[in-house]
């Protein structure tokens, strides 16, 4: 039985790999398989061990590829981690055109001159982003595609990450002789996961907290403005708990998701938790608003930093569709309400990924989000992945060469 419009993906984090395979047919986005595996030999989104890197995307991969019935051979990655910084840069070029009208050649020399900025020798471009064009002096013009005259101007998003990064996740996928299509930063796929495009256009802020790291990205008018990676995560909370209440940092990362819970104000006196010791003698009860006291501070930290972010944009007035919290630390109870003291009025939720069908147990999970983020992207780009549907390959035969495939370009 042949398998086509097959797309696979990759999600690099800091806590852990997942990786989705979904088929596309027409619209629709059918998730046929879901691998997740411990993020050994990567911290803060960077690799710093490849051969127990690629031994733990290995694993997600294959237990997706089990689920799904199918062994993919090519996927769409994305990565993360505080190295990922945006910047906004502006392109002008003359028409050169015979009659002087814009083609899609001019949009490419426009987008062109617009991703010729300076950067440092240890970083590069990761995605160049489209927001408006002028030309000859008239402004907000989204799509000058027909349009006459004789100077185009683009203003772009560019985002870009360390070069380190993206050689050591090509090298450790080369060792499981996996191709790489493309790698998208994770704070883009979130946001593409759970926004609408009425949302991006009236304006929104998606915040994804991830296990090292709290990302940040703001669309208005329908187009991305800014990014930004705040260097604390729900990792950060854990420790808190973990020094607080004298546990092991497995121990604090499971009384986290079983009872945490970030606005203590909310929590009742009388409600109490069962805490592990970390000896062999009886568990004992504590105080929920004990933990609740512990967590909260860490979360305001990462709310203050947030906020004086969004302030260096002067955009409050045209942020109308509000906040969008996504990655791990979002599952937190009462992150909203504590929000709600940040945002001056502006409404915020937990975003929910949309269009989305098959497998989607994941779909209130918001780790998934970047993963399922990527999955929208691919398949606006991609028709079909190859897959190798006769043999179910093993670690050894996924050893082999890898290369940079050249449908990279078209997501630039």
């Amino acid at each position: 039985m042949a398998h086509n419009n097959i797309i696979a993906v990759l999600d690099i984090g800091s806590s852990n790999i997942k990786t989705l395979i979904a088929r596309k047919d027409e619209d629709i986005i059918d998730i046929i398989g879901i691998g997740k595996a411990e993020s050994k030999g990567i911290r803060k989104g960077t690799i710093i061990n490849i051969d127990t890197a690629s031994d733990s995307m290995l694993k997600s991969l294959e237990e997706a590829e089990m689920m799904a019935g199918i062994s993919v051979t090519q996927v769409v990655v994305a990565i993360g981690g505080d190295h990922i910084s945006g910047m906004n840069s502006r392109g002008v070029i003359g028409i050169n055109t015979k009659n002087k009208e814009v083609t899609e050649m001019e949009i490419g020399r426009v987008i062109d001159s617009a991703r010729s900025v300076h950067l440092p020798s240890d970083r590069e471009i990761i995605e160049v982003i489209e927001q408006e064009y002028s030309l000859d002096g008239l402004g907000e013009i989204k799509n000058p595609i027909g349009m006459m005259g004789t100077r185009l101007e683009s203003e772009v998003h560019i985002i870009t990450g360390l070069s380190s990064t993206t050689d050591n996740t090509i090298k450790a996928l080369k060792r499981i002789k996996i191709d790489i299509i493309d790698i998208i930063a994770t704070i883009r796929a979130s946001s593409e996961a759970i926004l609408t495009d009425d949302e991006k256009q009236l304006g929104v802020i998606v915040v994804d907290i991830g296990h090292s790291t709290t990302s940040v990205i703001v669309y208005l008018e329908g187009s991305v403005w800014h990014t930004s990676v705040i260097p604390i995560g729900s990792m950060h909370i854990t420790n808190d708990i973990a020094a607080g209440l004298r546990l092991t940092i497995p121990m604090a990362e499971q009384i986290k998701i079983d009872y945490g819970y970030a606005f203590a104000d909310l929590v009742h006196d009388e409600e109490v938790i069962e805490v592990p010791s970390i000896s062999d003698r009886q568990n004992k009860t504590m105080p929920k608003k004990m933990l609740a006291n512990i967590i909260q501070p860490r979360v305001e930290e990462i709310l203050s930093f947030v906020q004086k972010d969004i302030q260096k944009l002067n955009c409050d007035s045209l942020i109308t569709a509000g906040t969008m919290f996504s990655g791990g630390g979002a599952m937190l109870g009462g992150i909203l309400e504590l929000a709600a003291g940040y945002q001056k009025g502006v409404a915020s939720r937990i975003g929910e990924p949309l269009g989305i069908t098959g497998i989607t147990d994941i779909l209130d999970n918001a780790e998934f989000h970047s993963a399922i983020g990527l999955l929208k992207m691919a398949s606006q780009k991609i028709d079909s992945i190859p897959t190798n549907n006769n043999k179910k390959k093993t670690t050894q035969e996924k050893q082999g060469k890898i290369f940079k495939n050249p449908l990279r370009e078209f997501f630039s």
